[in-house]
């Protein structure tokens, strides 16, 4: 997963994902949030770059507080290519599964890849 930080690359995201409404709402306001100053201390991840799959957004690591706060601990996500967003899920370290957290999204089988990981993992959804 690559983090943005450049504002030109946070930008042209913001583009893309405008195309795409409604359903990239979520992350577009945490993607346009980060853009403008990031008061809440969010970053954005991709898959890839220029030609994502995947865009996450998370609270940055190093601002976890409580891991039992999930209202804290929200994640936004819109994928292209749901496979990349369940590789995303099962294999790389982009979603701590140590904490407590929110996922946001508005696409179909969001949540049973999210299901599906935690099942794998032996974890507890509510």
């Amino acid at each position: 997963m690559l983090i943005l930080t450049c504002p030109g690359q946070l930008r042209r995201l913001e583009e893309a994902l405008r195309r795409s409404l409604p359903a990239t709402l979520p992350v577009l306001g945490t993607v346009m949030t980060v853009a403008r100053g990031n008061p809440a201390a969010h970053e954005v991840l991709v898959d890839s770059w220029p030609h994502f799959g995947v865009v996450l957004t998370r609270l940055r690591p190093e601002e976890h507080k409580d891991p039992q706060d999930f209202y804290s601990n929200q994640l936004t996500v819109f994928y292209r290519d749901e496979g990349a967003w369940r590789e995303l899920l099962g294999g790389t370290q982009a979603v701590d599964w140590t904490r407590a957290f929110q996922m946001q999204g508005m696409q179909e089988g969001m949540y049973e890849a999210v299901r599906q990981a935690a099942d794998a993992k032996g974890l507890r959804l509510e």
